[in-house]
């Protein structure tokens, strides 16, 4: 028969799975506060981050983000909204692998299927990681991410960051007044 789990390994577990989505949640917050403090023009800052997050697109081997600045520095945009752009999808690497096949075998049949995540395994990554379908899927979903989230940040940086600012400072005041 079945035996439900000690009700310890349950409480350690969900404590667990608390402090990962309250460093999930802070390094949010920081990536956020980190664009908004800029002191760039919006449009060098949404060129800035949104080359710096369509990098992650391109299998970098965990050099995506400093790989981001030095592109957002080279095209003209912010280096530090570079940064937080490389920073901000570091961690789904193996779900923008699987989009970019996905988009590419809309474009190009690929030799070998992938239905899902779970199917990919060395040996498809072997036979797709610089196969047509990647790389056709690659290249589009790098220019339809860049396009919207360049005029998502463009449009959203100049309008929300004082009000962004304001409320990044009352929290901040709000826990230092706590702390005492």
């Amino acid at each position: 028969m079945f035996a439900p789990p000690p009700a310890k390994l349950i409480s350690s577990t969900l404590q667990a799975f608390q402090r990962q989505w309250f460093r999930f949640r802070r390094g949010v917050k920081s990536l956020a506060l980190r664009v908004f403090r800029v002191k760039d023009a919006s449009e060098r800052v949404a060129r800035g981050f949104a080359l710096g997050m369509v990098i992650n697109f391109i299998p970098t081997f965990g050099l995506g983000v400093l790989v981001s600045g030095f592109v957002a520095r080279i095209f003209g945009g912010n280096v530090i909204a570079g940064l937080a752009g490389g920073a901000s999808l570091t961690f789904f690497w193996p779900f923008l692998f699987f989009l970019n096949l996905r988009m590419g075998g809309l474009l190009v049949r690929p030799e070998i299927e992938v239905d899902e995540v779970a199917d990919i395994n060395e040996k498809s990554m072997n036979a797709l990681m610089w196969g047509k379908s990647f790389i056709l899927g690659m290249s589009v979903n790098i220019i339809l991410a860049g396009i919207m989230v360049y005029l998502l940040v463009f449009f959203l940086h100049a309008r929300l960051r004082p009000a962004a600012l304001a409320w990044f400072r009352r929290r901040r005041l709000r826990r230092s007044q706590e702390a005492a």
